[in-house]
């Protein structure tokens, strides 16, 4: 995996979670409107009526919400391995910029001024920031290849690929 791809991790994992996040208010809000159609708030259930749909909406809801849980656990340990990478990096104002660019998703610009420089010093900041990424990616690899068992995040975490 090339340090872009890496960096971009927490967006994307992120991304999923948003999508996991507005299929259960979705679906929170279809199971609002079934139990509105079939009078389950006012009138009692007759034995004969079929509950299939609502029993389906609370079983997509469910699965739903299991999904948004496992997502929200995939973006933790996503940023976790981030940060751990961005720490090992070799100045500070480079490690607070990329963390505001890549774990907090802000832009070059916002990011840049967050650490008090200019928008240009921003973009030599991506470069030079994801090349030294690289090397220690690359460096983890080269470790993992050299000893069994996992690579080295400084936390006793392990970087899969």
């Amino acid at each position: 995996m090339d340090a872009m791809e890496f960096l971009t991790l927490p967006m994307q994992t992120s991304n999923r979670l948003r999508r996991a996040q507005e299929k259960v208010a979705s679906l929170k809000s279809l199971t609002e409107r079934v139990t509105t159609k079939f009078g389950l708030d006012s009138e009692p259930v007759s034995h004969s009526r079929n509950m299939s749909a609502m029993q389906d909406t609370i079983i997509l809801l469910t699965e739903a919400k299991e999904e948004e849980q496992r997502r929200q656990e995939e973006l933790a340990a996503v940023e976790l391995k981030v940060g751990a990478v961005l720490a090992k990096l070799s100045d500070e104002k480079l490690y607070d910029f990329m963390v505001s660019r890549y774990l907090d998703f802000m832009t070059i610009e916002a990011a840049a001024n967050e650490v008090g420089y200019s928008y240009s010093w921003g973009r030599l900041a991506v470069e030079r920031g994801v090349a030294e990424v690289q090397e220690i990616l690359n460096g983890m690899e080269s470790d993992r290849e050299s000893e069994p068992g996992d690579s080295d995040l400084g936390d006793g975490s392990a970087l899969r690929f």
